[in-house]
């Protein structure tokens, strides 16, 4: 910032400079052969001294020629100015939005479950933008300022009397517009607040748009998101006014007062008229400094509900990042156990009370029991998702608290009930973007065959190339999970963790999945959620839920022969 300090001053400097030379110039108006003495012209003697001094004769071409190298250094130096700005801006912009990826990538899952799904979305976009033009702004403020300064001393030494009756002027009028700024800082967080709920809202018709258009609610809903759009354009309105108010108003005001103090100058202090023009020059300059730095100081204000806005979204990120040990997890190599666990949101109300169980590596395990009886949250805790309130979760042994928990996550294969699909080819979403080395082909094709899609992928045109669609929408349900598992396989994982992985699948298609899941029993840690309890037949054990606690546990059939709740399931589900 510095160096673009610097770079403004000497835009200022040397544009005062070559404007300078133009009362010389008005002398050789009247006898073009004549030569410019440097005596008579007030404190700009000094710099007719200096050319004398070098031995510079100032006749007119000699004027002429100072005049055209003082505002040719003028334009190096505008190129220099805006040249380090498009650099500082970018710099910013890029370091801004490096630091929201890093932020949000560490962020932890309980503070997302608690968070607004449209401030994050408005934080983002809109406000990264918002946010980037304030830095606009902001780098304008300072060259604008720096300019202003450099002509109001000019001014000041070529004539100060005068100088200071204008920057009197200047300081008085500056006060009718600080209420105005004020009320553009109040709009700017209003603002703030509209973008974040519309965002919010905006994310939600998208979701449920089905169920929208399925009860013809939609109109109801849009009528809604219009009164927002309605409120947003309300304040913006208010802004833009307020923006033209002191747009217009500044330069009627500004020449009043020069105009004002020129008549007192000259009337009542009896002022030298010459000296006056020159310091009117830069007042002049000046002017349209202050004018553009007002115009960007209010624009910076009506972006302050934004920065503030940034700054504690990153904040809240920081503040609510994933805790994590520095221990490596290389591999599974015995078993996970829960001790004494339990869990709270940060509401204080009870999910799991006292779990303790083990499951050994390669056991095929599954968690079952009414929903909100706590298999999610279970599940969450033991691939790092949430952090136990109390009791610990050991690996091989090791606390989870003392893992590097990203490795630990690496080593997870998670397959929810609705497909994680991204818009782009088969290939791209099993690997998730991995190069088509002859390594990675060789465990995308195997990932492929574990996952029963060999046949489907060679009856399509394009292969592995194959675009999917916007959440897989050219896809059956069942060759999204199919997608979802190869994903899973391919990053060679020690741990499955099924999450109602076949609930949304038809019967068929959901017995060829279970058939497909049945066939890696033995190679991986599987841990099934279920809902529908003929799927979890073949698990080597089942832990049964109510109200947070593990009331039951044992295989399939043992769970039939000696508990009342299980039985009860079944009975419900006619298995």
């Amino acid at each position: 910032m510095f160096i673009l300090v610097i770079a403004s001053v000497l835009v200022g400097l040397l544009d005062g400079l070559g404007l300078a030379m133009f009362l010389p110039l008005i002398e050789l108006f009247a006898d073009a052969n004549a030569v410019v003495s440097s005596e008579g012209h007030g404190n700009f003697t000094y710099l007719l001294k200096a050319f004398d001094s070098l031995g510079i004769t100032l006749n007119l071409a000699t004027v002429l020629i100072i005049m055209f190298v003082f505002f040719v250094f003028k334009g190096l130096s505008i190129f220099l100015v805006r040249y380090l700005r498009v650099l500082y801006q970018q710099y910013f912009v890029a370091k801004t939005r490096l630091d929201c990826v890093d932020a949000l990538s560490n962020y932890s899952y309980e503070g997302y479950v608690t968070s607004d799904a449209g401030v994050i979305q408005n934080a983002l976009t809109g406000e990264a933008d918002r946010l980037m033009q304030s830095f606009v702004n902001y780098t304008d403020m300072i060259q604008q300022f720096m300019m202003l300064l450099t002509y109001v001393v000019l001014a000041v030494l070529s004539s100060p009397e005068f100088a200071l009756l204008i920057v009197i002027g200047a300081v008085l009028s500056n006060l009718i517009f600080t209420t105005l700024y004020r009320k553009t800082k109040v709009l700017s967080k209003e603002l703030v607040q509209g973008n974040n709920s519309f965002q919010g809202y905006i994310i939600q018709a998208v979701v449920f748009f089905k169920y929208l258009k399925a009860t013809s609610t939609m109109p109801m809903y849009s009528q809604f998101l219009k009164n927002k759009v309605v409120d947003i354009e309300r304040t913006n309105r208010k802004m833009g006014v307020l923006s033209s108010v002191m747009l217009g108003a500044k330069e009627p005001i500004t020449i009043g007062i020069v105009l004002l103090v020129i008549y007192i100058q000259v009337t009542l202090l009896e002022g030298v008229f010459s000296a006056i023009v020159l310091s009117l020059l830069f007042f002049y300059r000046g002017l349209t400094a202050m004018n553009t730095l007002q115009n960007s100081y209010n624009q910076f204000l009506g972006k302050m509900g934004s920065i503030e806005n940034m700054n504690a979204f990153v904040l809240n990120l920081k503040e609510k990042a994933t805790k994590t040990g520095t221990l490596q997890f290389e591999q599974l190599l015995s078993d996970i156990e829960v001790k004494d666990l339990s869990f709270a949101y940060a509401n204080g109300v009870p999910i799991l009370k006292s779990i303790s169980l083990t499951i050994k590596k390669n056991e095929s395990i599954a968690f079952v029991g009414e929903s909100g009886s706590g298999k999610t949250t279970l599940l969450n805790l033991i691939s790092g998702l949430l952090t136990p309130t109390n009791g610990s979760i050991y690996i091989d042994g090791i606390n989870t608290n003392t893992l590097n928990i990203a490795t630990f996550q690496q080593r997870i294969g998670y397959i929810t009930q609705e497909p994680v699909l991204f818009d782009d080819t088969i290939y791209n979403n099993v690997t998730l973007w991995s190069p088509k080395t002859a390594e990675n082909l060789k465990k995308f094709n195997k990932a492929i065959e574990q996952s029963n899609l060999t046949h489907f992928l060679a009856q399509t045109i394009e292969k592995e190339n194959t675009p999917v669609g916007s959440n897989g929408v050219s896809l059956s349900g069942g060759q999204k999970q199919r997608i979802t598992i190869a994903r899973e396989l391919f990053k060679e994982v020690d741990f499955l963790l099924l999450d109602e992985a076949t609930s949304a699948l038809d019967s068929e298609t959901e017995n060829t999945i279970q058939q497909n899941i049945e066939q890696l029993k033995g190679q991986y840690t599987i841990i099934t959620i279920a809902h529908r309890l003929a799927t979890i037949k073949n698990a080597d054990r089942v832990f049964v839920f109510d109200k947070g606690r593990v009331i039951d546990s044992g295989s399939y059939e043992e769970l039939l022969e000696h508990s009342i709740a299980f039985k009860k399931m079944i009975s419900y589900q006619k298995v």
